[in-house]
């Protein structure tokens, strides 16, 4: 069960169409390949080509794929839309399927960009649905297949409906400024733990965490300085130190010890880490990675609202990468980009047997040292103790090849299930997802659920973001949604007034000339996320 309370949202990603259109006009869109690959979610989908095809690797009878669109406006008028009704819907799939092979199209229409469960339908195959309920529209497409050795292929889509637009008001309302959020949503659910969970508020309090990071004027600074904290602390690793499943419990791996004792390796460190930065309000998650010489590592990415993205640390060894051109921190995903580029050549993938031994990879890292083209910033600790440790040939971002997610920080509130051993490669421990490309295929006939795409895996958090229609000449309606687990309210202000509680959906009244709103989310605890920002410009 989850314990979020994140507003799923799918933004479109997907064309356009006019905004021009009259009463009663027909609209037709085609939707490529290309296209529906980028929306919500593509399940055992690849595109080749122009194409989607089925991934059927580890393949298993009665399996099938999924694509699911993001929500798309049929009405085609982007962030600030007028009112606008929709009708003779119908959508044309352009696919091939072979004997034993089916391609099947489903949608749900909403009056709200922002799906909820009274103003969306269920889904419906798409021939049921002439007048849809609203606007908005999301299409869903099952793939499946007797044999993997054959496979259906999609080539896109059609959709074709009559608009027709509200009355006409006076004035006019023209979008000067957007900086709405857009936000990436995935399929893979995540399970949040509560900042003022009680083993959470006993190690910040224990250990005084705010007097870690106090005098960091940005949150980077700041997880940098938690970051130092957690590898200076003393490591225990004695034969036995715990038995059974491994103990996601910040009691079982650190002690008052010493300032601190973390029991066990990289796991641990990792682990302490992510709950002393949920501790003060941070979400991190967990990452089994493997890569070249010491190939596996246990690491944590966290979320950082002042850079928009998620982050890589390594407690371990106190450090993190960065765009040696930006000097912008790495998440995993670029620090994984960078490796698999810098050591395979065009065509080549990353071999899962024998990469700690495999001479050509050791001889091409050789090569490589002083001129890796990314920046490792280090203090110079591992596992407690000062250390000068040689990221470019030891650890280092050369980890980085394949990736499995754990999909839960919730280890306190919900310490089960639990798995019962960590791999030491990912290759599909308790069915977590594991990242693959081209460059790293799917790891093992173990592995049952990876994904391939970037927005699967690294989803945006603690954002606010809004739609805008007309609602009467100097009035636009606004439709709020968000990303932020434990999510309580909105903010707004006006024209740079002062911060006042609103609704998800309120009215905004304009003056004549520029007008600028900002909309931000709290969370349970009085976070505040990321704004959303637009201006308009009123003539009356």
């Amino acid at each position: 069960m989850r314990t979020t309370s994140v507003v799923l949202l799918i933004i479109a990603l997907v064309p356009a169409v006019s905004s021009s259109a009259v009463a009663g006009e027909s609209v037709t869109q085609t939707l490529k390949a290309a296209d529906l690959f980028g929306g919500y979610e593509a399940k055992r989908i690849l595109l080749k080509g122009d194409a989607l095809v089925l991934d059927t690797r580890n393949w298993r009878p009665k399996e099938q794929g999924r694509l699911v669109t993001d929500v798309i406006d049929l009405a085609g008028d982007g962030l600030l839309a007028v009112p606008a009704t929709v009708s003779d819907f119908a959508l044309a799939l352009d696919a091939a399927t072979p004997e034993g092979t089916s391609v099947t199209a489903q949608v749900r229409t909403g009056t709200t960009f922002f799906p909820t469960k009274d103003t969306w339908t269920e889904w419906f195959g798409h021939e049921e649905v002439k007048t849809p309920k609203g606007r908005y529209i999301q299409i869903r497409l099952k793939v499946r297949t007797d044999d993997p050795k054959v496979v259906p292929e999609v080539r896109g889509l059609t959709l074709s409906r009559a608009v027709t637009r509200g009355p006409t008001m006076a004035g006019t309302v023209a979008l000067v400024e957007d900086k709405v959020q857009r936000i990436a949503d995935s399929a893979v659910r995540f399970e949040y733990e509560r900042p003022d969970q009680a083993d959470l508020v006993w190690m910040r309090k224990t250990f005084k965490l705010d007097d870690v990071i106090a005098g960091k004027k940005t949150e980077f600074e700041q997880l940098k300085a938690l970051m130092h904290w957690v590898a200076t602390r003393p490591n225990d690793r004695h034969k036995g130190w715990h038995t059974g499943p491994y103990p996601w419990h910040i009691r079982k791996v650190l002690t008052e010890k010493d300032g601190g004792t973390v029991f066990g390796h990289c796991m641990s460190y990792c682990e302490v880490f992510i709950t002393a930065a949920g501790a003060l309000g941070w979400q991190g998650r967990h990452w089994a990675i493997m890569g070249f010489r010491e190939a596996s590592h246990e690491v944590p990415e966290v979320w950082v609202n002042e850079l928009g993205k998620w982050v890589f640390f390594d407690p371990s060894l106190d450090t993190y990468y960065a765009d040696p051109k930006t000097g912008e921190p790495m998440s995993i995903l670029e620090m994984h980009n960078t490796f698999v580029n810098a050591l395979l050549k065009d065509g080549e993938q990353l071999q899962w047997r024998g990469i700690r031994s495999n001479d050509t990879y050791a001889a091409r890292i050789r090569a490589l040292r002083g001129k890796h083209p990314i920046t490792c910033v280090s203090r110079d600790y591992a596992y407690g103790k000062p250390t000068k440790w040689d990221w470019q040939w030891r650890h280092g971002y050369m980890t980085a090849g394949w990736m499995q997610l754990t999909t839960r920080n919730n280890w306190h509130s919900q310490p089960k299930p639990a798995c019962s051993r960590f791999s030491s490669y990912p290759t599909g421990y308790c069915g977590f997802p594991v990242y693959v490309d081209e460059k790293t295929p799917v790891p093992s006939r173990r592995t049952r659920t990876w994904y391939t795409r970037k927005r699967d895996l690294w989803w945006t958090l603690n954002q606010a973001t809004f739609r805008l229609t007309r609602s009467g000449a100097s009035a636009l309606t606004v439709a709020c949604g968000n990303s932020q687990p434990f999510f309580k309210r909105y903010l707004a202000r006006r024209d740079g007034g002062a911060w006042e509680p609103v609704d998800a959906t309120f009215t905004w009244t304009l003056k004549s000339g520029e007008n600028r709103l900002e909309v931000v989310p709290e969370d349970a605890l009085g976070r505040r996320g990321i704004a959303s920002v637009a201006v308009v410009r009123y003539s009356p």
